[in-house]
């Protein structure tokens, strides 16, 4: 009898060690032995996009471009990791990776390619429980894209992923025969899209809005590839209609989208919806007497607000989703919050329609939310100063700050919004006390961590402190407009007309 018992217990603790193993298989991480073991994503950011290819060890990981956002179980003999690699650049020149890590069981660190000088080293990042993670995050990568298509994708959206594959393996073949990285290129610009939905997917962080984003970057990325067959380059830029600011743009009039929105060329991520240069655009529109574009550029950019609350006031953002410098996605730029609280509250004027109203009401509220809860908005050596990309805190630029604050003038001459005013106002000090310091004595800096800007910021700054003189009548601006527009003749360069 007594025998049956031990039997019958040694069954059920076998039975619940079988459940737990089960349950634990993706929850815990344990050391065997002295092994050490830990989940590890390599991110597909910052210095990833300045590499064509590379080569990273981690222990018995092998990481490429091909596998980045993907979680591997690293084993090590100690929890202390030496990272070591090679890489290639664009233009050919290669690279060693160095990094060390220290590995923590039960968890995934999400681990980042950041380059230094004539280096890029691989850094550790946020490190989460493996228990916090939704069910999706070990899922393999054709399974969780059956599942994002199932739940969110359309007739168009498919046959463009069909469009799409047989490109992606075009130009693999090609950078495989030939090793022209040209043919890496938009490989990489071909596959980012869909890599971005899956990461947020398997994040849990994906639903319709920002599929329907990321998805138009897929197709009018998968639709330049069709069309032209040749990799895009900085600064390209391509819409959907008949119009642009800029001559160079690619207008499509006849093509699968339907917006007026511009599409900005970033290498190895293709062409993307970019809010900043769309609501640039709608201001250009609208400078050039073109109100039924600036309206029709508001009017497809509104699907893709989102709304917020801080402290019980509402307010609204333009997330970006796609990696912009050292950014993660989605992030929020400081430029097209108040380009936009400006645009909006000018289209109200023109239209009276109050929905126009209510979203430049609240962009404007955007203003009041502190960074570390989403907000873009620092206190500066110089006073408050708006982040046109806040991942980037230190950098300070000073044409998107002052556009950004011209977009909030707007908003209080269109409302008369004595707060608005105020804030403007604020940030206009900003500029006052921080002009000594984007002077270098012969030329403006773009940011204030840089030592220089190229020729058209140059100008730009000039226009831009004449405007806030406009407005203020504070001679400083003046003084130094007129100042930085010498520097211009020094250069044997034509100067901006101050009038």
């Amino acid at each position: 009898m007594i025998g049956k018992r031990k039997v019958i217990v040694l069954i059920l603790a076998i039975a619940i060690l079988a459940v737990s193993f089960a349950g634990w298989k993706h929850s815990t991480i344990t050391l065997q032995g002295r092994k050490c073991q830990a989940y590890v994503v390599l991110m597909g950011e910052d210095g990833y996009f300045e590499l064509a290819d590379f080569n990273i060890s981690l222990g018995n990981v092998s990481i490429t471009p091909f596998n980045v956002n993907t979680p591997f179980l690293l084993t090590s003999d100690t929890c202390n990791v030496t990272v070591s690699g090679t890489a290639v650049g664009w233009s050919g020149v290669r690279f060693n990776i160095t990094g060390s890590l220290h590995l923590q069981p039960r968890t995934v660190t999400f681990l980042k390619l950041h380059h230094y000088p004539s280096r890029f080293v691989v850094l550790e990042g946020e490190r989460i429980p493996l228990s916090s993670l939704p069910r999706t995050f070990f899922a393999n990568h054709s399974k969780l894209k059956e599942e994002i298509i199932g739940t969110y994708g359309d007739d168009m959206i498919k046959d463009f992923l069909r469009k799409n594959k047989v490109l992606r393996e075009k130009y693999l073949n090609l950078w495989l025969k030939t090793g022209n990285l040209t043919y890496l290129q938009a490989y990489r610009d071909l596959s980012y899209h869909l890599d971005m939905l899956v990461f947020l997917y398997r994040l849990g962080k994906l639903d319709e809005k920002s599929f329907r984003y990321i998805s138009l970057g897929l197709i009018a990325t998968t639709y330049y590839y069709e069309t032209f067959q040749r990799p895009g380059h900085k600064d390209m830029s391509m819409v959907f209609s008949n119009w642009s600011p800029y001559y160079g743009t690619i207008k499509i009039v006849d093509g699968p989208i339907n917006l007026t929105l511009p599409f900005v060329y970033y290498r190895a991520r293709g062409f993307n919806l970019y809010p900043v240069s769309a609501v640039h655009w709608a201001e250009e529109s609208w400078r050039k007497g073109k109100i039924n574009v600036m309206l029709s550029i508001l009017n497809d950019l509104t699907p893709f607000i989102r709304e917020g609350e801080y402290h019980g006031v509402k307010y609204t953002y333009l997330p970006v989703y796609f990696h912009f410098q050292n950014s993660s996605i989605p992030w929020v730029s400081g430029y097209s919050q108040g380009v936009a609280c400006g645009m909006y509250a000018i289209a109200y004027n023109i239209t009276k329609d109050e929905q126009y109203l209510r979203l430049a009401t609240l962009f404007f509220n955007s203003f009041k939310v502190p960074v570390d809860y989403g907000g873009f908005v620092i206190e500066s050596e110089f006073g408050p100063w708006i982040l046109e990309y806040p991942y980037y805190p230190t950098q300070l630029v000073l044409n998107g700050h002052i556009i950004s604050a011209r977009g909030l003038y707007y908003y209080y001459m269109v409302t008369g919004d004595r707060e608005a005013l105020k804030l403007f106002l604020t940030y206009v000090e900003s500029v006052k006390r921080a002009l000594p310091y984007f002077d270098t004595g012969n030329w403006s800096r773009y940011a204030i961590i840089y030592n220089s800007s190229s020729v058209f910021y140059h100008r730009l700054h000039i226009r831009l402190l004449y405007w806030l003189y406009r407005v203020t009548e504070d001679e400083t601006f003046l003084e130094y407009a007129k100042k930085w527009n010498e520097y211009l003749v020094k250069r044997g360069l034509k100067p901006e007309n101050l009038v």
